[in-house]
């Protein structure tokens, strides 16, 4: 519903009005009331969404900013009330006074009749209409054209006048002109409205400072931090909140503030300012801010749910099953290497236990109650292992996610990135890896934007990284970025004295998890156990022991169900040609696995505990294609 009120400019048009406004299509839609305009109307008494109005009057409303449409006159109305005019009066010397919107262009008429002479007094201010319509008959005007007003104080002095009378497509006009006005009016105030809302629910403070540093907007936040509810925060100087902050060296462009912490009263914020430029010029200036509080407390929310979709490191340094004195060595460097942030690049065979060493070196790190993320580096493909690390915006690549994804740097925030199989990556990866751990600051696929990041790195690989080095085949300034500490980790045909107690902690296991009767081995069967290489290590033990407990239907293992379970023991070497560069141990031993399987690359990895694209460039390193 439309409301109107429709200040009538004389009485006679007032039947004219109610007839447009019954007549109109939209009717139903419409809410008017009219009233009579009258001299120096002071509009006090006047209601309406909308208001219509004449003359004088109507250049008051936009004077006063009353929103309002304005009923003209159209030059069609007032060549008609000079023409009457003319036709009823004698005289030669003919005055159109009124207010400029009313009578502009009236100049023109004196054209039309040439023997009469017609001279036109616009006014601005309705207060100077006696005086003009005394000037111009001081001046021998004998008639007289014009509003409501103009008509009546010129009856006063006794000259004959003619109302300018507007018709009625002006009075649909105007009346259309209203609605219009309403319906802006409504939507700039819904838009008001919820942009109010947006910065009055944000869980942030929000203030918008002018270039001398008076508050113009404070959102309820800063109502609630700031100022405790005494009272408006508009029109008050930063400096009373925030004494420390340059604000005249912002608004020069001196100085930037990102995420930088001020103080007011007892309370620290996490502050952000943004200027405002207008045509090359600092206007004005947007703060965020948050309480450290509030930060701290949304940073535990996050760890919880990092903790929940499995960014944690399990295991610590108490779950290294070990008997010999092979490993405390490592151990021991691994725990002294948790006590510092430098970057660990960790060595050892495939199956040697990289990621448990990782995982124990983040739990007793100060990172500990920070994300863990682990990603192998062999298992994706080049663009996608890009956009998994660094993240993207939406739009970045086709099949990006609506909305863009967070990538692993952002995710381990504060906390520990391990990277395994890093031997495994691009040149173009190494370059950008080279980057991030230079500048400490990434930019998602798709973005400019620059993203501070601090993440501690544990790099892992089977390969011998400075040979990579020497061959052209890795970055040597990311090698020596990523071995600042360097862990070795010894194969399982180094620690034998380990093989019992890990087959009978992975025999418990498994008969928890399978309900098997297999409890241990017999002497024979041990001695065959700790006798094999174990090319797979830990890895390729566990595995043997799900197999052997499913297989082996008695209490203990004897040496022909070992034989059965691992028939690696008695296969014979291979004969193929090795290439010099390869020892042969390792060719040997990935051949006896292939044998094991018929060739089936996909259960050998599993076997191995690898990704078959793993064992794709192992065996093409090695000759095995």
């Amino acid at each position: 519903m439309y409301h109107i009120t429709f200040l009538a400019p004389y009485p006679g048009c007032i039947p004219l009005i109610e007839q447009v406004f019954q007549e109109r299509p939209d009717r139903d839609q419409i809410q008017y009331e009219i009233l009579p305009d009258y001299y120096n109307n002071q509009l006090e008494h006047v209601t309406g969404e909308a208001i219509i109005s004449r003359g004088f009057t109507a250049h008051t409303m936009k004077r006063l900013n009353i929103p309002g449409a304005e009923l003209t006159a159209s030059g069609y109305d007032v060549v008609r009330a000079v023409d009457h005019c003319v036709k009823s009066y004698p005289g030669t010397r003919i005055a159109v006074i009124g207010a400029l919107n009313l009578i502009y262009g009236s100049e023109m008429l004196s054209r039309l009749y040439e023997d009469r002479d017609i001279r036109t007094y616009p006014i601005q201010d309705e207060t100077h209409l006696e005086d003009t319509i005394l000037t111009a008959i001081r001046e021998g005007a004998q008639t007289v054209v014009g509003g409501s007003s103009t008509c009546d104080i010129a009856r006063l002095y006794g000259i004959p006048s003619v109302l300018i009378e507007s018709g009625r497509e002006s009075i649909d006009t105007a009346i259309s002109n209203a609605i219009n006005i309403i319906n802006v009016s409504r939507y700039e105030k819904e838009k008001r409205k919820t942009t109010d809302n947006i910065i009055n629910y944000s869980f942030q403070g929000i203030l918008l400072v002018d270039r001398t540093g008076h508050i113009e907007v404070a959102n309820r936040y800063c109502l609630e931090h700031l100022n405790q509810q005494k009272g408006p925060m508009k029109g008050r100087h930063i400096a009373e909140f925030f004494p420390e902050l340059p604000y005249e060296a912002l608004i020069r462009g001196e100085k930037k503030i990102l995420s930088e912490i001020y103080r007011c009263g007892d309370k620290q914020f996490l502050m952000n300012c943004a200027p405002v430029e207008v045509e090359g010029q600092v206007t004005s200036c947007v703060i965020t801010l948050q309480t450290i509080e509030k930060i701290m407390e949304e940073e535990r929310a996050i760890r919880k749910r990092m903790h929940k979709q499995g960014f944690v490191a399990k295991y610590s340094f108490s779950d290294i099953l070990h008997v010999g004195k092979t490993l405390d060595e490592t151990i021991h460097n691994a725990e002294d290497f948790s006590a510092v942030e430098s970057n660990i690049l960790i060595r050892g065979e495939t199956g040697t236990g990289k990621e448990l060493f990782a995982q124990s070196i983040h739990n007793a790190s100060r990172r500990k109650n920070k994300p863990f993320v682990a990603i192998n580096c062999a298992a994706l493909p080049d663009n996608i292992l890009e956009s998994e690390l660094f993240g993207y915006v939406e739009g970045a690549f086709t099949g990006a996610a609506k909305g863009g994804k967070v990538g692993f740097f952002e995710i381990a925030h504060k906390g520990t990135l391990f990277l395994d199989e890093i031997g495994d990556i691009s040149p173009k990866l190494q370059s950008r890896l080279l980057r991030v751990l230079q500048e400490r600051e990434i930019i998602r696929l798709g973005s400019d934007t620059v993203i501070p990041i601090d993440v501690r790195i544990i790099a892992a690989t089977n390969k011998d990284l400075y040979a990579e080095v020497q061959a052209g085949a890795f970055r040597e300034d990311l090698y020596y970025r990523l071995d600042v500490l360097e862990l070795k980790l010894p194969p399982v045909r180094q620690r034998k004295q380990d093989i019992p107690c890990l087959a009978e902690h992975f025999l418990n296991f498994e008969r928890e998890k399978h309900a098997c009767v297999l409890k241990g081995f017999t002497k024979g069967a041990m001695e065959l156990l700790t006798s094999y290489d174990w090319p797979g290590n830990v890895r390729e033990l566990r595995n043997f022991c799900e197999r052997i407990s499913i297989l082996c239907k008695r209490e203990y293992a004897e040496a022909a169900d070992v034989l059965r379970a691992l028939p690696n023991l008695s296969a014979p070497p291979s004969s193929a040609p090795l290439p010099t560069s390869v020892p042969n141990n390792e060719r040997e031993e990935l051949q006896r696995i292939l044998l094991l399987h018929q060739g089936n690359r996909k259960e050998t990895a599993r076997y191995l505990g690898i990704h078959p694209s793993t064992l794709w460039r192992k065996m093409k390193r090695l000759g095995l294609e």
